[in-house]
């Protein structure tokens, strides 16, 4: 046998029945470059007559055979042939059952997983097996000789039995080296396994197969801030894990019984737990033994509370962008419809006041009628603000002056039974937002509030700085990280539902009575903040009050002198020195409202029905043009693109914007941001002051 470890081949029996595997072990056997023969089977026949007729130099065997078994394997090989070494080579072998196999008379144990281990374990088994032999010959020469020395009486030379003893002791102490060595490492083995089942993230839970707790680790514990001994031995499904969550207990039940009977199951489950609402993803399955019987089962629990938290804001943002797409559609087409009805009962207006008294009450009645256009043209303007598509004139504000300067108009908007308290940060970070449209939403929370207080209470709008970490947007995904500077209005009101706070946002949703509220005022307040490039933040339950916070994205320019106001111009009726105005106006009523006032206020007008027919006309040599009046929203080239074309050709070119609905605002570029926009519906005194503005490079009113 020596030699066959010297070079020549070593005779093998596989019991596999896996025929990949086998060629597995061959390839890595030739790969050690172990020189040998293989004879394979797989039943308990084939292993009888293969023993029975052939002399092998160890046996490898697997632990899962099909009507056979590893065990039973070993069992046949120390009947018919103890002195050839058995080593399991298999897939499914537990630490456990490796030190069982050891004890009971294999060599070695190699996971398939690991067969890189295998050729030194096959020469290791084979060299301890032709040392057994050698002791054994020894052994077998030492008794001959005691039989000798009865029969001789004579002294002899002890030597080589003291040498025989000294070699069984030594082979006997490396023999229970090895075993010590290999238990050892399964305790080590056993130990790491335990460290990570304590140290994952996961909630593990070992059950019986009726469904009481054996173990289970830290992360499971510290969601009930529980300790083992807490629930060791209770039943798993009435645990604090599930017994706050109506009908939940039934599910767990289910789902153990159904993994003792060796099913696996997922379910998706939201508990109340004693840290909270959280929601988790469970799994439930079977432990199996190396016989394949149902031992035990392992409940494991990922956390998906953030996951499902963002997955809902981005369907409410979805939503809400939706609902704004079609809101800002309405608008545009009923801003141009308002456009001709509030010129003409002005228009109408300023004949009947010629007539005077003769007039009567049409004059009345065409004020009224006035009143409620802008009326209208306030519900379209606040459609648009929540579509995030309404023109909006930024510049640098101090939030703290803003909202001070306030603090009169919410005293009277708030009555004496509210109670108004307003915290200021000393060093408050410049935003670039809207003033108007900034008071007004205040307005809007603050009215709010105090109609969610009937008997009274206290209102906070605070302004601070926010600093917002990656731990923050997890929560909020559509929040990136980065510095904003926060406004939030704080009230001890009667709260909102959770079904109330999914749809808190969407336009002509209120839960006010009939006449008390159109709806529009959260969702302008969501609109401007989100355009204003801010996010809106919603915190609220029934009986707890209500907080908005508003984050407005941090600006480097320098904050607004103490004093600073805007100045806003206005124009009149008078007749104006002539000049050539171009209307670019798609629909045909609005462009024959605008064309003729225009002329009326003494203007020579041109009018184009889109841009192609504009620029046409401006490339014209024999047309000079002064001001080009021209809608944003038009079809084939956008007011954006006729702009930027006719600056090209005439640098000199005024021009002056107009639209109910101004698409693709953030796409302008430079000649969006450079030109004044007047917003429809407009009458014709903001007409005549808008234009006459442009000609004279004043901001538009």
């Amino acid at each position: 046998m020596s030699e066959r470890l010297n070079g020549a081949s070593i005779r093998i029996l596989m019991v596999e029945d896996s025929a990949l595997d086998a060629e597995l072990i061959t390839l890595q056997l030739r790969r050690a470059g172990i020189a040998f023969t293989a004879e394979r089977t797989w039943s308990e026949a084939g292993m009888r007559d293969a023993l029975a007729t052939d002399a092998f130099d160890v046996i490898l065997a697997d632990h899962v055979l099909p009507g056979f078994s590893g065990d039973a394997a070993l069992v046949l090989a120390c009947e018919l042939a103890p002195e050839v070494p058995f080593i399991f080579v298999s897939g499914t072998l537990t630490e456990e059952l490796a030190v069982e196999a050891l004890k009971r008379g294999a060599r070695d144990y190699v996971v398939k997983a690991r067969l890189q281990r295998l050729p030194d374990a096959v020469l290791r088994a084979i060299k301890e097996a032709q040392e057994r032999r050698h002791l054994q010959r020894v052994e077998s020469d030492l008794r001959d000789s005691q039989q000798r020395l009865h029969m001789y009486a004579m002294a002899r030379d002890i030597g080589e039995l003291k040498q025989a003893q000294a070699q069984l002791t030594a082979s006997n102490e490396s023999l229970e080296r090895q075993v010590s060595e290999r238990t050892s490492a399964l305790h080590r083995s056993e130990s790491r396994l335990q460290a990570l089942f304590e140290s994952s993230f996961q909630h593990q839970i070992l059950l019986t197969l009726d469904g009481r707790i054996i173990d289970t680790n830290s992360a499971a514990l510290d969601a009930i801030l529980a300790g083992k001994e807490d629930v060791r031995d209770a039943v798993y499904c009435e645990s604090a894990w599930f017994a706050d969550t109506d009908g939940v207990p039934v599910i767990v039940s289910g789902a153990v019984h159904d993994a003792a009977a060796g099913t696996a199951s997922r379910h998706e489950l939201d508990l109340r737990l004693p840290t909270g609402k959280r929601s988790f993803e469970f799994s439930f399955r079977p432990l199996y033994d190396h016989q394949g019987s149902v031992t035990a089962v392992v409940a494991e629990a990922v956390e998906t509370t953030a996951r499902r938290q963002a997955e809902e804001a981005l369907r409410q943002s979805q939503k809400i962008e939706a609902v704004g797409q079609l809101t800002g559609g309405i608008a545009h087409d009923f801003n141009n419809i308002l456009t001709v009805i509030a010129g003409n009962v002005e228009y109408a207006k300023l004949l009947t006041d010629r007539l005077g008294d003769a007039a009567g009450g049409s004059a009345r009645a065409l004020d009224n009628a006035l009143k409620g256009v802008m009326r209208a043209a306030n519900v379209t303007q606040r459609l648009l603000a929540f579509s995030r598509r309404q023109p909006l004139r930024n510049m640098p504000v101090d939030l703290n002056a803003q909202v001070r300067d306030m603090e009169d108009m919410l005293h009277r908007s708030l009555g004496e039974l509210v109670q108004l308290e307003m915290v200021h940060h000393p060093d408050i970070w410049c935003v670039e937002v809207d003033p108007s449209q900034l008071e007004a939403s205040v307005l809007n929370l603050a009215v709010n509030a105090r109609d969610a207080m009937p008997d009274g209470g206290r209102l906070v709008i605070e302004v601070d700085n926010a600093h917002l970490d990656d731990d923050f947007t997890a929560q909020n995904p559509d929040v990136p990280p980065g510095r904003y500077t926060m406004l939030r209005v704080r009230d001890t009101g009667h709260g909102m539902s959770a079904e109330t706070l999914t749809r808190v946002f969407e336009p002509f949703f209120t839960t006010k009575e009939v006449g008390r509220g159109t709806g529009l005022g959260l969702s302008m307040v969501y609109g401007f903040v989100k355009q204003s490039g801010g996010h809106v933040l919603v915190d609220s339950a029934p009986g707890s009050g209500t907080a908005i916070t508003l984050l407005f994205p941090r600006s480097d320019a320098e904050l607004p002198q103490t004093g600073q106001t805007e100045q806003r111009g206005l124009g009149g009726y008078e007749m104006q020195d002539e000049a050539t105005v171009l209307v670019a106006e798609d629909n045909d009523d609005v462009r024959a409202y605008t064309v003729d006032t225009l002329r009326q206020l003494g203007y020579r007008v041109l009018e184009a029905h889109d841009g192609p027919s504009a620029m046409r006309l401006l490339e014209r040599t024999d047309v000079s043009v002064d001001l080009l009046f021209s809608d944003i929203v038009m079809p084939g080239m956008s007011g954006w693109e006729l702009a930027k074309r006719a600056l090209s050709h005439k640098p000199a070119l005024r021009v002056l914007f107009t639209s109910g609905y101004p698409r693709d605002i953030d796409a302008s570029g430079t000649v969006g941001r450079s030109i004044p926009i007047l917003a429809k519906p407009f009458t014709r005194t903001d007409l005549a002051g808008a234009i006459r503005g442009s000609l004279k490079d004043e901001a538009a009113a």
